[in-house]
């Protein structure tokens, strides 16, 4: 992972912690002791200069570091490995249970994970909360994340994403901000009716400037790591209401049997979620969007959705 272009022979002894180039994807593999974000770096420019041109490098054997999350009774890994990134308390999005994890996201990144040439048993999920998410992918400690939010007006016509910290590789899910409320709240019927309010958003996301902005000024923000603790907050009365992407509001409604929360009709400030890369990986890039092309086409897409999102929108 971190490699540009192709893959090539290595031409050197490889050390533990040093970098392994995959034969499909680009990949970080670790010893025993995974070392500080800075060493990772000069690691992979050391690599990078000492690679002669060839084919792709023989994939190699060894253990996984302590940068993932492995299965529950994996001591020992075999093989190489990807680390993806996702939200662990997302209901229908993003969601962590014991060793097993659920959600849209969690669908789309194994249909791709498998794409790129990875089994099931090969990913190492890591916990990448909104606030975390592009220093993650910066300093190397997730070869990609999965349910990554950007407002519409950063994708706009002409660059893409191009001004964002990472890649933007997608997308495969268009969504809204919503607001969810307590149904007993009968004086909340649309976002404009929050002026004046607590709101409770997740710190990292974008939806607090977005409702700033929506309501100028006249709301007050309270952050939360994530989005089972602004639910919390609603019910608990901390606060009026939580914002968030439409789809994440709904799996958390669904999560409390919507017997006391529910998630306002209609949207604003739209967006699209996709998959995000550490910057300048163009050639994983177009890769992640080719696996994105096919799940749509073969009918994965629509599966997943149903078995997920499906099921509470």
């Amino acid at each position: 992972m971190g490699l540009r272009g192709d893959h090539h022979h290595i031409a050197y002894r490889l050390r533990a912690g040093d970098l392994v180039p995959h034969p499909i994807a680009h990949v970080q593999m670790t010893g025993a002791v995974m070392g500080m974000a800075r060493r990772r770096r000069a690691v992979r420019k050391a690599l990078a200069s000492r690679i002669a041109a060839g084919p792709a490098a023989t994939a190699m054997t060894t253990t996984l570091g302590a940068c993932g999350q492995a299965p529950l009774g994996a001591s020992e890994i075999i093989g190489p490995r990807i680390v993806i990134g996702v939200t662990f308390d997302q209901p229908a999005m993003g969601l962590r249970k014991g060793s097993r994890y659920s959600g849209l996201n969690v669908e789309v990144a194994e249909y791709v994970a498998r794409k790129l040439g990875y089994a099931p048993w090969q990913i190492v999920w890591e916990d990448a909360p909104e606030a975390r998410r592009e220093s993650m992918l910066e300093d190397g400690d997730v070869d990609m994340v999965t349910g990554m939010y950007v407002d519409d007006e950063s994708l706009t016509a002409g660059h893409e994403g191009s001004d964002l910290p990472y890649d933007f590789a997608g997308s495969y899910l268009e969504d809204d901000q919503g607001v969810m409320a307590l149904k007993e709240d009968t004086d909340i019927a649309t976002v404009d009716d929050l002026a004046g309010r607590k709101i409770c958003v997740i710190e990292g996301s974008t939806t607090g400037d977005r409702l700033q902005r929506r309501l100028h000024g006249h709301v007050t923000l309270v952050g939360q790591p994530g989005a089972t603790q602004c639910a919390t907050a609603l019910l608990t009365g901390m606060v009026d209401a939580v914002g968030a992407p439409k789809s994440v509001l709904k799996g958390l409604a669904a999560s409390e049997g919507q017997s006391r929360a529910h998630v306002l009709d209609g949207g604003y400030a739209g967006g699209r979620y996709g998959m995000g890369l550490s910057k300048g990986s163009d050639r994983l890039s177009e890769q992640v969007k080719a696996a994105l092309d096919a799940m749509k086409s073969d009918g994965s897409w629509d599966r997943a959705y149903r078995s997920t999102l499906g099921d509470v929108h």
